[in-house]
Parts: structure tokens; sequence; C-alpha cells
């Protein structure tokens, strides 16, 4: 088994084990915070729900021609199941994985089970053994490049999930959430409403961010396809999106003369 990545990106072995009580109790706490306030935070949010439809749509344009049997696809780093929730809602089979059990355990005590379209399972994507590996037409991960430690061990999991010729919804913060910068941006952007709304997001985030206990990625465009690329990924589209473009978002596809060149996961 890999080891597990805690909340904050620690491997599980610091963000639990290894630490001092006190250490461990204030983790395990964050995450619990995380856990509740995550959805009352993104719910009804429309920066984020845009993304989602984003994300949506691209799905679906993953379908084969004339087919209507659901998408199935895996949610790397699923939290406590929002989005698994949404893509499960527009008729995919979603499996969600999640280094953190406590998340998790929110995500599946939610009621997200989504009609028995949603699984969630405790697994961290860059070293344990991924339920239906090999089996998936699409794979999303939503901002783990960023804060996980093994970043190329993330997609080099998540090529080997896909059938061949799968495809990969990828994002990434491209820049650090700054309040007041990204206030300014969205605001010159889409106005002083827009603006304001989009501090409801910004400054939990910035909470969070500031006790996260793992150094930050924020890549440049051509880093970020370089990464897909050495993982055996072909970008096909690329944008910046969500508040006046804090992620990179990456459409691509598993190449199927690639080997991704890592050992087996399972």
């Amino acid at each position: 088994m890999g080891r597990k990545a805690g909340l904050m990106g620690l491997p599980l072995h610091a963000a639990l084990g290894g630490q001092m009580p006190v250490q461990r109790t204030v983790e395990r706490l964050i995450a619990l915070g995380y856990a509740f306030c995550y959805d009352a935070v993104v719910r009804g949010f429309r920066p984020y729900e845009a993304m989602l439809d984003e994300i949506v749509r691209l799905i679906e344009r993953s379908r084969a021609a004339g087919s209507t049997a659901p998408v199935r696809v895996l949610d790397v780093s699923c939290g406590v199941g929002t989005a698994a929730a949404r893509l499960a809602r527009a008729g995919h089979a979603v499996v969600g994985i999640d280094a953190v059990e406590r998340l998790v355990a929110v995500a599946r005590a939610s009621g997200r089970a989504g009609g028995g379209r949603v699984s969630f399972h405790h697994v961290d994507v860059a070293g344990d053994p991924i339920p239906g590996r090999g089996t998936y037409d699409v794979v999303v991960s939503m901002h783990t490049l960023y804060w996980h430690p093994q970043p190329e061990a993330v997609l080099q999991a998540c090529r080997r999930a896909l059938k061949p010729g799968g495809h990969g919804v990828f994002l990434t913060y491209a820049r650090p959430a700054h309040i007041v910068q990204t206030f300014r941006e969205v605001r010159a952007a889409e106005g002083l409403a827009a603006g304001i709304r989009a501090l409801r997001w910004l400054v939990p985030t910035a909470i969070f961010e500031a006790l996260r206990a793992c150094e930050h990625r924020y890549l440049s465009e051509d880093e970020f396809h370089a990464a897909l690329a050495r993982a055996g990924f072909e970008v096909l589209e690329s944008r910046q999106t969500f508040l006046a473009g804090l992620s990179r978002l990456a459409w691509a596809r598993a190449r199927t003369d690639a080997d991704p060149g890592v050992a087996s996961d399972s």
C-alpha cells in the first residue's frame, strides 16, 4: 500500500501517526471543518457550478457516438463528494476516491448515492490499488496536482485507470488565490457584484491554505502540458477558468502508444 496523503497534503503517517497528539487532533479538526463547511461554501456558488457544468459537457463529449450507456467516471480526490454527486445527477456512473478517510465517510453518509450511480472509496490515487483500474471512460482530477506530494504519480495512476483512448479532465491552480488580487481581477472582468460574491470562496480558501503544511505548485501552461505528456496524455484543449482564470483546465486523451513507465499498482 502506498502512503496516503493527509488533508493538508502530508503523507498520512506524518499527518496522523508521525505527529504529536495535539497535532493529530488539529489535523482531524481541520478535516472535519473542511468536510462540514465545503458544501456550504460551494453550494449555489455560480463560478463553481459553472466549472462543474464545464466538466459535465466535456464528459459528454467522451461518449461513443450513438451510445446511451452511462459514462464511467473516476473522481480523484473527491473530498465530500460534491462534484461526484453532480456528475451522477448528469447520468454518469461515478467512483470517487480520496486519501482522507474522514472525508470519504462524510461523502458516504451524505446520501449522495445518486440512485446507486456513485460509490466512495478510501484510496490514495498515487499509491493504492484503484478500484476498477483500466475500466474508466473519464478521469476527473480537480485541483489535486498543486498540493499532492506526488503529482507525477497522480497523473500516471490516472492514465492507468482509463480504458485505452479514455479521457481526463484535469484542473490545477494557475496562481495563489490571493483575496485582494483575485477580487480585483473578478471585479474588473465581471463587475463589483461578482467580485463581492467571489469572497464567499476566497476567504475560507485563504484560511485553509494558511493551515496547509504542504508545498503548493502553481504550474504554467507549458509545465502543465509537459506533465500530462510525460504521463501518457495528449492535451486536446486547454484554457483558464474559474474566478478570472484562477484555474487551468486541460481536456486530454490517453495515448494508446504511451507507457506511463511506472510499476503496476495492483
